[in-house]
């Protein structure tokens, strides 16, 4: 349910701007009238404080009963969106790979309750990761296709030891130690990668546009560090799968 910064039942908001609305048109109706009048001239007065006093609670019932509330769950969630299919696909777009070249952004639909799908279309290779927000919680996922010469132990070493760099340069950052973890579904086998950042700043994530915009350049650089990397190692990072929480 929304909050708002006085909450009253729907019906009642709407039945006091009625009211209101009714009482500012009436008194302005009878002071347009009345003014010719020698008769009227007396309630002219009162009418135009009538009115005034109707304009001024008229704007206060518009302005705090139908401004919802910026720390509201509706809000935070429209706030968060607009982080995902907005700022971060417009910082994904500025990653190049290895040799340089822009990547193609391609942004999915809403998916794993709190979190999109995105995919890097490069030259060598694409990247497809997904990335949620919930609230101040950032996770980002990774799905790596798992080559046939490796078995399960072989292939998590190899994952831990190519990326070693980028992980790195993520926990540097606020990330926790990142999970590595061997799948199967629908017959594929993969490493399903998760890095989960509790972004702490003294501001609300999603209603400081500062540390919004350190968080959607600093996945965009993490994420260029994992695709150049997956390029050099022969390393896949993208599979018929949509990356997403398991």
């Amino acid at each position: 349910m929304e909050r708002f910064i006085v909450y009253l039942p729907r019906w009642l908001r709407w039945a006091l701007l009625g009211a209101l609305t009714l009482l500012v048109a009436g008194f302005a109706t009878a002071f347009f009238i009345g003014i010719n009048r020698p008769g009227f001239r007396d309630w002219l007065p009162a009418s135009v404080s009538v009115i005034q006093i109707a304009l001024t609670a008229l704007a206060y019932v518009l302005l705090v009963f139908f401004t919802e509330s910026g720390q509201s769950p509706v809000a935070l969630e429209r706030r968060a969106e607009h982080v995902l299919t907005h700022l971060l696909p417009h910082a994904l777009a500025r990653i190049t790979d290895a040799r340089g070249l822009a990547v193609e952004v391609a942004t999915g639909a809403r998916s794993g309750v709190i979190g999109h799908d995105y995919t890097l279309h490069a030259a060598d290779g694409d990247l497809r990761t997904w990335v949620g927000i919930n609230v101040h919680r950032a996770i980002v996922i990774l799905f790596c296709a798992w080559p046939d010469d490796l078995d399960k132990t072989a292939f998590l070493q190899r994952l831990r030891e190519t990326f070693a760099d980028t992980i790195r340069g993520a926990k540097a950052v606020g990330y926790d130690e990142p999970n590595f973890q061997a799948e199967h579904l629908d017959g594929r086998r993969f490493a399903s990668i998760w890095l989960t950042w509790n972004i702490r700043t003294q501001e609300d994530f999603l209603t400081h546009s500062p540390t919004q915009l350190f968080f959607v350049q600093d996945v965009a650089l993490m994420l260029q560090s994992f695709l150049r990397t997956a390029h050099r190692s022969g390393m896949a990072l993208s599979t018929p799968l949509t990356p997403m929480p398991l």
